[in-house]
């Protein structure tokens, strides 16, 4: 049970981070877009090093999970407890950080002497900025861009787990961090399926066109990873 708390705990402030950082810039103008991937990449260090001893390294993404049941990290059932743990992370997680979080950032920031005071940011704003971005014309670039980055990030992850398993808290956060940097703008840098879909439930599942298509690209990519991570991380002697 404690490491199906741990990964529940580990996505749900994943999200509060990034909802919080990505408020900061959009709305408030509060630092740079780098600072936003940054504060990911550093999250995703910190959270890994409190809770992956607890839940074998500490994932967060139901993608890298599904990479690691793939190399026998995890057993299929822990993969399914993972990932309702970590899709119900990412929902209260975006649900504390707009009930909660955004009323008194709101409040504060609009008696600032360095914000404006007509600024503010709404549930509906953040949610559209979560959710994949793309049009219809830009919808097959956007998928082959978020495959090869998910891919990049779960490879890299759940290798990391095998051949560096102290160091990959720090190997996980570059990795995040200059992936989300390059996707953000061009995807909205999901990476995540549980942070994908987490939007999605809060407006219902119908509000954003292209979320399935996503979430089977992102499923695809972290699947080819951990074949990928098989290849790689197989014995010398056998290679």
């Amino acid at each position: 049970m404690r490491k199906y708390l741990s990964e529940f705990l580990g996505t749900a402030f994943l999200v509060i981070f990034s909802t919080v950082a990505l408020i900061y810039v959009s709305t408030f103008s509060i630092g740079q877009l780098f600072d936003v991937m940054a504060v990911l990449g550093l999250a995703i260090a910190m959270l890994m090093f409190v809770f992956g001893p607890f839940s074998n390294g500490g994932h967060f993404n139901p993608a890298v999970s599904l990479a690691a049941a793939l190399n026998k990290q995890i057993s299929w059932k822990t993969f399914g407890g993972y990932l309702l743990s970590q899709v119900i992370g990412a929902i209260v997680g975006l649900f504390v950080a707009v009930q909660t979080l955004v009323p008194v950032i709101n409040t504060q920031m609009s008696s600032s002497s360095t914000s404006s005071s007509s600024s503010s940011v709404s549930a509906t704003k953040i949610y559209e900025t979560l959710e994949p971005a793309a049009s219809v014309a830009s919808l097959p670039v956007s998928l082959t861009i978020e495959a090869v980055f998910t891919f990049l990030l779960v490879f890299v992850t759940v290798l990391a787990f095998k051949k560096m398993p102290k160091q990959a808290p720090v190997v996980a956060g570059l990795t995040l961090t200059l992936s989300a940097f390059v996707t953000y703008p061009l995807t909205g840098g999901l990476l995540n399926p549980a942070r994908a879909f987490a939007p999605a439930i809060m407006t219902g599942l119908g509000s954003s066109a292209h979320l399935w298509f996503f979430l089977l690209i992102e499923v695809i990519a972290a699947a080819l990873a951990g074949l990928a991570v098989k290849y790689f991380a197989k014995d010398e002697a056998a290679a």
